[in-house]
């Protein structure tokens, strides 16, 4: 391009003659007002308007000023979203904020020197400006997030499905007239389907209507299960259509057949189509109008931020194949019994039909048709299936409000099924901050100089006690004794050589007794100290004890009630700590835990867990991958506190807090959800299984079928709610423990 200096090698320099990128003019480059680097090529201009025209004319324009999409408005929502989303094209904006427009520059604005327009800038500005500051399309399906999340994770891909939040869930993603016609003949089926079933009662001229008006409503049924989208997590809309469908011809056939076939037996067939017809499209509106809100909020995920199906919380939330209400190992189960069982039951219906009537088949066959229909009718529990599945996406949906994030399907799965809880005492239901309440010492040695020398020895150990120790020598301003060839033992304490040689021993009774210094002076102190709770530190000089000091840590805000969590769910809480027996029992006692596992070195911990495990159990453990590792690695649910990011680490189940109540919400959650699956289980489908033996026994009528769908469905709708014990994040109330 003339006029454009280049800058090359190591050492370059520009040439002392250039001109303006902008305008043209000649222009000293040490003199320039304004300089840019765009593809390694320094560019001069007179001013801020000369760069604004070249940036402004330049093809390169989107590069330079990539315009961000104004969000669409979200409706606001009580729990915290993450405060970063990522625009279309990129650019992050906050949420809520509309992204600042580039700014129009007038040339008069910044100086008066003449603008000249150079050759490679005639064409009109205005068609590349306009061309670039629309605002670019935001489409919600490249936006793919989770309200509530902890975190902020990039963008890696497009969602397999950003769901939509309207009644009919996906099916707005289909063209606007398609739209118009499936809102519109749900209501005209369910019209025409009651109209049908109550036609025969108003007469014989009103009879006429009854066939015809079931037809349409049958056509509405079969119309809707080929055109709406179908939701993953429910059952197939065919296990439902077909017996509609197939009792439609075989009314429409039998009216041929009035010669041979009762006129009245017509009408009660054209019934039973009608009747089956409307219940199946209530049942479907009644299951939208309660997916409704989970759909809301999948569709605020996709657009306050984004992010890709690698992330655990984004695949259980969005992705097709592996959202929690879809893949968790119950609902799938129910998914395909349902499934299985709708032509079973037909069969075995039709076969118990034909068998008890004494009519020749050409007149007993409409009969067995419409009861084969009813049976499978019967078993389509629909409602029961996917309200199964409604109720585990709210549980999921209530943990991530609470930053708890599950790895997969089956982990929320497992966790449903845990029964002990093995808690990590230190930094779980403990603040991990302990403080010096007593340093003591025994003989003619100072308590400064005990305290000194702990203060020195512990800097190598335990971040936790030796931050108090430091803490409690600072206030006494006692300086740390200069220890060497400190050796640390996890769980026990550390040894090292004081300045004139002597060996100090910092730790427990164990350490002490394992270096072969008697501690029976300091029995009895010891034991009453631990009684009280405290943490007891022997400090030994040689190969005689010479002091103790007592740590006092408090508990967490929100322990006892996360405990109280845990029984209430019939998960049994264990205490596992490398306290003495003594200090352990009473933080459990505080904390209303009857089982302890106390002395237990780190490196034991695993072996603790497994040893739980084998006894029939599912264990959990709670605790910090940093600290507690190897619990947490035996156990069959790992729950581990302050875990939860952007790419999905090894545990089950991790939290973006430190708070022991989100912890027992990852284990409460879940299991609350089961058992809510298991009763809409019961009562939908024994419901709908109860008709089906009327109906093979002869006791009740092929119409009772779809009348009992409907009355389950109302049932298990009203079933699927909150799980308890889940509650939204809310600023927490002052605690009196």
């Amino acid at each position: 391009m003339p006029g454009v200096v280049t800058s090359e090698g190591d050492g370059g320099s520009s040439s002392s003659g250039s001109v303006c990128a902008g305008c043209g003019k000649p222009i000293d480059p040490l003199r320039a007002g304004h300089v840019a680097i765009v593809d390694g090529t320094f560019r001069y201009f007179c001013n801020a308007a000369c760069k604004v025209l070249y940036v402004e004319a330049s093809p390169r324009r989107a590069a330079f000023d990539a315009m961000t999409a104004e969000p669409p408005p979200v409706a606001p929502v009580s729990q915290p979203i993450a405060p970063i989303a990522m625009a279309a094209t990129g650019r992050a904006t906050l949420p809520g904020i509309a992204p600042e427009a580039t700014p129009s520059h007038d040339a008069s604005d910044d100086g008066d020197d003449e603008v000249v327009t150079p050759p490679w800038a005639q064409e009109p500005v205005d068609s590349v400006g306009e061309q670039h500051a629309a605002p670019l399309p935001r489409d919600a399906n490249q936006q793919n997030a989770f309200v509530g999340a902890p975190f902020m994770a990039p963008n890696h891909g497009i969602l397999e499905s950003a769901p939509l939040a309207d009644s009919e869930g996906a099916m707005n993603r289909a063209p606007a007239p398609l739209q118009r016609a499936l809102g519109i003949a749900p209501a005209i089926g369910i019209g025409a389907g009651i109209v049908a079933a109550a036609a025969p009662l108003a007469g014989e001229l009103a009879s006429k209507f009854c066939l015809p008006l079931a037809m349409l409503a049958a056509f509405v049924v079969v119309m809707r299960a080929g055109l709406r989208p179908r939701d993953p997590s429910e059952p197939s809309p065919w296990i439902v259509a077909v017996p509609v469908a197939i009792a439609a011809i075989t009314a429409a056939t039998t009216f041929a057949m009035v010669g041979r076939v009762p006129a009245g037996k017509v009408d009660a067939y054209a019934a039973f189509v009608g009747v089956a017809a409307a219940a199946s499209l209530l049942v479907d509106l009644a299951l939208g109008r309660a997916r409704r809100d989970v759909e809301a909020a999948r569709t605020r995920m996709a657009r306050a931020t984004s992010t890709g199906t690698d992330h655990a919380w984004g695949r259980l939330a969005n992705a097709q194949s592996s959202r929690l209400d879809v893949a968790a190992p119950l609902v799938g189960f129910m998914r395909r019994a349902v499934e299985l069982a709708v032509p079973i039951a037909a069969v075995i219906v039709a076969v118990a039909a034909y068998a008890t009537s004494r009519d020749a088949w050409p007149e007993v066959w409409p009969d067995v048709v419409i009861a084969a229909c009813a049976g499978a009718y019967a078993l389509a529990a629909v409602a029961a299936a996917s309200a199964a599945a409604l109720a585990h996406a709210h549980g999921h949906l209530s943990a991530l409000r609470r930053g708890i994030v599950y790895k997969d399907a089956q982990a929320f799965d497992v966790a449903a099924r845990a029964d002990v809880a093995v808690i990590c005492s230190r930094g779980t239901v403990l603040l991990g901050e302990p403080e010096i309440v007593t340093v003591e010492a025994i003989g003619d040695i100072a308590t400064d100089r005990v305290l000194s020398l702990a203060a020195g020895t512990e800097m190598a150990s335990n971040p936790a006690a030796s931050t108090a120790i430091l803490g409690e020598a600072r206030a006494r301003e006692v300086r740390p004794e200069h220890v060497r060839s400190a050796i640390v033992y996890e769980g026990l304490g550390v040894t090292a050589l004081a300045p004139d040689g002597d060996k100090v021993i910092v730790g427990s009774r164990g350490l002490l007794l394992q270096e072969k210094v008697s501690v029976a002076i300091f029995d009895a102190r010891v034991t009453e100290l631990e009684a009280e709770g405290r943490s007891v530190l022997l400090v030994a000089l040689g190969d005689r004890s010479i002091g103790l000091l007592a740590l006092q840590d408090g508990l967490r805000r929100g322990a006892r009630a996360a405990i109280q969590r845990l029984h209430d769910a019939g998960i049994e809480p264990v205490l596992l700590s490398g306290e003495a027996r003594e200090t352990c029992e009473t933080i459990a006692r505080a904390l209303d835990i009857e089982h302890v596992r106390p002395e237990i070195l780190p490196a034991d911990r695993g072996a603790e867990v497994r040893a739980l495990a084998d006894g029939g159990h599912v264990v959990a453990a709670i605790g910090h991958a940093s600290s507690d590792g190897g619990a947490l690695g035996s156990a069959d649910v790992p729950v581990a506190m302050g875990q939860a990011g952007p790419v999905p680490g090894e545990w089950s189940v991790a939290l973006a807090s430190d708070d022991v109540r989100d912890a027992a919400l990852a284990l409460t959650v879940p299991r609350a959800c089961r058992e809510r699956a298991r009763v809409i289980a019961l009562v939908g489908a024994g419901a709908q299984a109860l008709s089906l033996f009327g109906i093979v026994f002869g006791i009740a009528p092929p119409v009772v079928a779809p009348v009992v769908s409907v009355i389950a469905a109302v049932i298990v709708v009203g079933l699927v709610r909150e799980p308890p014990h889940a509650p939204a994040p809310s600023p927490l109330p002052p605690s009196s423990e």
